[in-house]
């Protein structure tokens, strides 16, 4: 059964990878979405990667380069972008700082989120891609040793 949920005061953001995500309305199945606030720096955003989740995302501050399936697209503040489940994306901030309001449709979106709250590249590689690999999202990025 899904139940109503109020947040009032938004819970500390998780350091993923240089970007300050913030998990909304996230990690159990009596939502039909997650809300993430995602903000960062010039030059952040995850390499290209899939998950088997829907996601979209509102950009209210900045710019950033979304690429979908190869095709890159600069969405400036008040631009959305909706990305497909199983679609190769990734994006950058173009902008000094950038600041994003995020949804998806699978609750281990904000799970993957907690579960790499902290890592640093490249020393956390190894440990960012089994997290990854538990949470189904597949990064484009050669493995070391490969």
């Amino acid at each position: 059964m899904r139940t109503t949920h109020i947040i009032e005061v938004p819970p500390e953001p998780f350091s993923v990878v240089g970007e300050a995500i913030t998990v909304l309305a996230g990690g159990d199945l009596s939502k039909p979405f997650e809300m993430h606030i995602q903000e960062g720096v010039q030059g952040g955003g995850p390499p290209p990667h899939f998950h088997p989740w829907d996601e979209a995302f509102l950009v209210v501050d900045g710019e950033v380069e979304v690429t979908v399936e190869g095709q890159s697209t600069t969405v400036s503040a008040g631009g959305y972008v909706h990305i497909p489940a199983g679609s190769i994306h990734a994006y950058k901030n173009i902008s000094r700082t950038a600041k994003m309001i995020g949804v998806v449709s699978d609750p281990r979106g904000g799970q993957f989120f907690a579960a790499m709250d902290r890592f640093k590249v490249p020393e956390d590689l190894p440990r960012i891609l089994e997290v990854a690999e538990r949470f189904d999202v597949t990064f484009l990025v050669p493995k070391p040793g490969d």
